[in-house]
């Protein structure tokens, strides 16, 4: 169920916040529809804008977790949805990670197309990574946005929500 106005307004603990915003993100753009590119978009643009900038951030913020930037590429390689990143970074008040992520696409951009073409094994793309110079061009900017993610705790990027939200608990919710 949507959360009000009045319940992120009174969500004290930054935990439960979370998870608030979490459970309305699942209801906003639910399993299923995350094998729906065209479908997710338009789930985005009918989102309220908080909500919209913390969905366009989630991907980003996994991939952190598990590999680099570089790796973010090969996964999540669709330039509507890294516009989306970018705008959501900015709209979430996260400049710096947005800089960090816009230094690493315009390194991957002109490797995108053949990134795209093929069905990549893991060891072959991280062959790939490491030959076409990838890896070890991304691999500063990875350190200074694991840094970044260091900074916001257990929460990682997703800590800029709960900030978000704090401050601009408006933007979270569908406003009649």
């Amino acid at each position: 169920m949507a959360p009000s106005l009045e319940d992120i307004r009174t969500t004290k603990d930054d935990e439960q916040l979370f998870k608030l915003l979490s459970a309305y993100l699942e209801e906003l753009f639910p399993p299923e529809l995350q094998e729906d590119r065209d479908g997710i978009l338009v789930a985005l643009a009918n989102s309220p804008r908080g909500m919209r900038a913390m969905a366009g951030t989630y991907d980003l913020d996994v991939s952190m977790a598990v590999d680099d930037l570089a790796w973010h590429f090969g996964n999540h390689n669709d330039d509507r949805f890294l516009e989306e990143t970018v705008a959501s970074l900015k709209e979430l008040e996260a400049p710096e990670a947005a800089e960090i992520f816009l230094s690493a696409w315009d390194i991957v951009k002109p490797y995108l197309p053949e990134i795209r073409s093929r069905n990549w094994e893991r060891e072959d793309f991280s062959e790939y990574l490491e030959r076409t110079g990838i890896q070890s061009r991304t691999e500063p900017l990875s350190r200074r946005m694991w840094a970044i993610r260091k900074e916001c705790g257990d929460l990682g990027l997703m800590r800029f929500w709960v900030n978000y939200a704090r401050k601009y608990p408006e933007k979270c919710v569908r406003i009649s």
